[in-house]
């Protein structure tokens, strides 16, 4: 497979530093949501210390920058798509599962293959986390919390803030991505 480009992140770049902000919010607020709770270690494992991890690793390869960042960043997408997928496994319906872990081995693919080069653009990655960024927030949480009914406690919209974070944390650090050829 041919490299096109030669991925860096600029972690001095506005669009970075928002990125770091929203993964840090995601791990602060999914940290407080179950540490406050009693949960048994599975739950523990998929929906805290996974996406707790896959944060931490994701904000230190932005802060890393050079040849270690963006396949840092890698590995911290690869630790959040296990989270998601084991999620989705024990939360959804047989075939809404079976979607969404195609979607996101999809994410981590293309993600995978733009932040390593392969892929001649980084545009793909805009639509890859800004459509269902959106799509939760407009559809999906508009119906599920804010319209919900019988209404959700605030408290337990944690989770979901969190996932969005995530998905906009993702979203500025690739607009934050500088590509240079090889």
């Amino acid at each position: 497979m041919k490299k096109y480009f030669e991925i860096s992140i600029q972690r001095s770049h506005p669009a970075a530093v928002v990125g770091c902000a929203f993964m840090a919010l995601s791990v602060a607020i999914r940290l407080i949501y179950y540490l406050s709770g009693t949960y048994s270690l599975t739950d523990m494992t998929v929906h805290m210390i996974l996406p707790v991890l896959a944060g931490l690793v994701y904000i230190a390869g932005v802060i890393a920058e050079g040849k270690i960042g963006v396949p840092m960043t890698v590995g911290a997408v690869w630790i959040g798509i296990v989270f998601f997928v084991l999620k989705a496994w024990m939360v959804f319906t047989p075939l809404h599962r079976n979607l969404c872990t195609i979607l996101y081995i999809t994410v981590f693919a293309v993600y995978t293959v733009t932040a390593l080069g392969y892929l001649p653009t980084k545009k793909l990655l805009y639509p890859l986390f800004g459509l269902p960024l959106a799509f939760h927030i407009f559809v999906e949480d508009t119906r599920d919390y804010l319209f919900a009914d019988p209404p959700v406690p605030y408290f337990d919209w944690i989770p979901e803030i969190s996932v969005l974070s995530i998905m906009a944390a993702l979203l500025c650090v690739s607009i934050a991505m500088k590509a240079e050829m090889v």
